[in-house]
Formats: structure tokens, C-alpha cells, sequence
């Protein structure tokens, strides 16, 4: 892996930027529209690719190599939710005799590296393109939400290239291929503009605080996660209006604001004649099971995760146009493979996808466990319940949170507690039981006043 600034820097020339890849000098990506050059003989610029961390290595290492080029990149693109004039690439690069790397073996380096990101399910197609610098070239694309989105590009190292290197093409060949990070992470967390990536506003950092423990079973079994601490803000509601030398007179400077505020308030209050039927405030803020979305599901499709011996990942219908959502599940301990398929089960709706060693899950199946933690059963809905149907509890009725409001308010350290079995064994919240269409969820008998999450 390449990243030093000596090898790979992010002021490039022309050579190693476009003419050592083969790219001609009336090839459009050399055009003052689409990149930024430094000098006015366009000889020093700010790279396009990573390719050109791959043309230094050549120039130093002989093959047989392996080469991982990651960086930041830059385009003269105009900005929007999906464009931005700089983004994070990574590149790799195979050399070998030639014959020992084929055309095969890039495809199945690729589809092995997209199913290791978006799970073993998912469903790649590879489209001829063309790249000065490969030959046979292809584009890839993977089904995301019912729609072919590309995600990255590859093919054999053209001839040319190998040449310019001083490398004999006759005697060794290989392959290439390149994605965007931006957009990976876009389509796995549902994030919709790029922009974010570069406001240094930790408001949407603070959307993702399970990452501080390295991995999602414990958020995704409902367990605590690590805590994250909340840093004090101190750019305050408003801008100050006059300047300020330190960090002691802004803290300053932000109490008397909020002092002042806190006076102002008191005084509406007490001049204000309180309304008729005026809700109570922190009822209506008060967080219960009717802030989640928990819906009807059926398995249609399981199998076990590759690289994590307690998973399941699961095809669940929850009745979505979309199709069905991929979850992953830690309940290998506690059941076989052919019990899933057509199981119906309880599906927590309303969470952010989160990447489950490399598996992107987007929800979580309800299950009852005994206090010992032996036994785990699944939270089966009524047998009238229809699939996509919501769970709701009596006295607890309102609209569901968004998935960003769920994690950023820590909902289910707050709602978790109170789910649990009764005497019974049927799923309840605060005692009172879980229902669909106003019928009470099947019991599990061997689960009584145990733990539901």
C-alpha cells in the first residue's frame, strides 16, 4: 500500500498524471475544463487518479508486484450532491508473467472485493468500456435498490502503459481497477449528498457513534455500545458581535448569551397566559416504543455470513417496493439454516444500514431471550398479521422517528429496557403486550419474563 507523500503525491505532472498512462494530449481529461493545472505549460497539476502512484512504483519495482494506491483526487466538476472537486480514490495493480493474470481472475478479484462490501448476495454485471490505460476495459455495476449503480472500473494493463515503464510487454501482463470511497459510503450508510463529507460539521459525524467499537453486533443485538462522549459546543446559537482573542472569552462570552436568553425566556412566560388544553411538553417529547418502526416480516432467503461464525444474513419482505431488506442476525447458536426460510419474524425498520463484518445490514429482527441468555427465540407476529403491517402497543400510539433521530437520541438505550416477556412468554412493552392489527403477538412459552431485543 502506497500513501507516502514522496510516492504519492498530490501534485502531479503531466507525465505521470496522463502521458505515461497512455492518455493522448487531445484526450478530453486533459482539457483545462476538467482538471487543475498549477502552471501555465499545464506541466504541474493536481492529479485526476491515483493511476499515476501506480506509473512511480514501475519506475522502481520490477514485477511480479501488487500495488494498493489509495489517495485524494481532484476534478474540475461543478458542485453538487453528487460531484464535489475532490474525492478519495484507491486503485490496485497486479503484475505477473504473462498468461498467469487473466481476464477471469480480475473478474473474480472483483466480485469477491463487492461482496465483501455489499454482502454475498449481491448481484454484479460487468459492462465493456474504455480507459487509455487498460485494454479490454470494463465498467461495474451491482443492483442496489432494484437499479444498476456503477461503482468502479478495471480491465487489463494496456501494452503502451507496461512500455512507457520500460516494462517488456511481451514477457508480463496483469490488471487494474479503481473505485471512489465517497461513493461506497454513500450507498452503504444512505447518505445523499457528498457534500457532507467535507463540511467539518459534527453534527453528521455524531449520526454514526456505534464506529468508536469497531464493529455493529452489539448495536445491532440491542446491547450498550461503547458511550460517546459529548463535546462541549462553542460556536454557540449566535455570532458574536465582537471579536474575540481566546478560547476563555468565547466560553465567556457564550454564557452571558446564554444567561441572557434564559431571562428572556422567563419573562415571556411570566407575561403570557397559558393556553386552554396546552399539551404537556415532555409528554409529547417523552421517547416510548411508538418513536420505532417495527414491522411484519418473512425470511425469504438466509445464509451464513463468510467471515463471522454467529451470523445469519437474511432477505426479509417487510412489504417496501425496494424489495426485501438484508439483515444480518447473531443466532447461529440458536438456530439451523433451513428453520429460516419462510420464518415470520418482527422487524425493527427505522435504523441506519451499518456495515456487520463487511455484511451492510439495514434493520433488526426482534427475538426473546431467557435471562440466562440460553435460549433466543424469534418474536413471532399473530397468524392473521399481514407482512409490512406495524407493531403497535396500546396506549403508546404516535409516528415513528427517522432513522438519524433514532441514533442520535440513543432511542433504544431509553426504549430497550422496557421490552420484555411476560408471565406468559408474549413480548410486551411497560407490561403492556405488543399487538398487530390489534391482536396480541404469539407467545414463547419457554421465555417467560425474559428479555426482548
Amino acid at each position: 500500500t502506497v500513501t507516502s507523500v514522496q510516492e504519492s503525491p498530490e501534485i502531479e505532472s503531466d507525465y505521470y498524471c496522463f502521458e505515461a498512462l497512455n492518455c493522448p494530449k487531445d484526450h478530453p481529461a486533459r482539457d483545462m475544463q476538467d482538471t487543475f493545472y498549477l502552471s501555465h505549460d499545464r506541466e504541474s497539476l493536481l492529479r485526476t487518479h491515483t493511476s499515476s502512484v501506480q506509473i512511480r512504483q514501475l519506475a522502481q519495482r520490477q514485477p511480479p508486484l501488487r500495488i494498493v494506491a489509495p489517495g485524494r483526487v481532484f476534478r474540475k466538476d461543478d458542485i453538487d450532491a453528487t460531484h464535489g472537486l475532490q474525492f478519495h480514490q484507491v486503485e490496485i495493480l497486479a503484475l505477473e508473467k504473462k498468461g498467469e493474470l487473466t481476464l477471469g481472475q480480475l473478474k473474480g478479484t472483483v466480485e469477491y472485493f463487492l461482496q465483501q462490501m455489499f454482502g454475498p448476495s449481491i448481484e454484479v454485471r460487468f459492462r465493456g468500456s474504455f480507459f487509455p490505460f487498460t485494454e479490454p476495459s470494463m465498467e461495474v455495476d451491482v443492483k442496489f435498490k432494484g437499479k444498476w449503480l456503477e461503482v468502479l472500473g478495471c480491465g487489463m494493463v494496456d501494452p503502451n502503459v507496461l512500455e512507457m515503464a520500460g516494462i517488456d510487454p511481451d514477457e508480463y501482463g496483469g490488471f487494474a481497477a479503481g473505485f471512489g470511497v465517497e461513493r461506497f459510503a454513500m450507498v452503504m450508510h444512505a447518505i445523499s449528498d457528498l457534500r457532507e463529507f467535507t463540511k467539518n460539521d459534527k453534527r453528521f459525524l455524531k449520526q454514526f457513534p456505534h464506529y468508536y467499537e469497531m464493529g455493529m453486533e452489539t448495536f445491532l443485538s440491542g446491547q450498550q455500545s461503547l458511550e460517546v462522549v459529548e463535546e462541549e459546543e462553542l460556536r454557540g446559537t449566535t455570532v458574536p458581535s465582537p471579536f474575540v482573542n481566546s478560547l476563555e472569552e468565547l466560553k465567556e462570552y457564550n454564557q452571558k448569551q446564554q444567561a441572557a436568553s434564559a431571562d428572556d425566556d422567563k419573562k415571556k412566560k411570566e407575561s403570557s397566559k397559558p393556553k386552554k388544553q396546552a399539551p404537556d411538553a415532555a409528554a409529547s417529547a417523552e421517547i416510548d416504543i411508538s418513536k420505532l418502526d417495527i414491522r411484519v416480516g418473512v425470511i425469504q432467503k438466509a445464509w451464513k455470513h463468510e467471515e463471522a461464525d454467529k451470523l445469519f444474513c437474511e432477505e426479509i419482505d417487510i412489504g417496501e417496493e425496494d424489495g426485501p431488506r438484508q439483515i444480518a442476525s447473531g443466532l447461529r447458536a440458536h438456530y439451523n439454516l433451513d428453520d429460516l426460510q419462510g420464518q415470520r419474524v418482527l422487524v425493527l425498520a427505522n435504523l441506519k444500514t451499518r456495515k456487520m463484518m463487511g455484511f451492510p445490514s439495514h434493520g433488526m429482527v426482534l427475538c426473546a431471550c431467557s435471562q440466562d441468555g440460553s435460549t433466543v427465540k424469534f418474536v413471532e407476529p399473530p397468524a392473521g398479521a399481514a407482512v409490512g403491517d406495524r407493531v403497535m402497543v396500546p396506549g403508546f400510539e404516535g409516528e415513528p422517528a427517522t432513522e438519524n433521530q433514532v441514533i442520535k437520541k440513543k432511542m433504544l438505550d431509553q426504549i430497550f429496557p422496557d421490552l420484555t416477556t411476560n408471565g406468559d412468554g408474549v413480548a410486551c412493552y411497560k407490561a403492556v403486550p405488543l399487538q398487530v392489527v390489534g391482536e396480541a403477538c404469539l407467545p414463547t412459552p419457554d421465555i417467560t419474563n425474559g428479555i426482548v431485543g
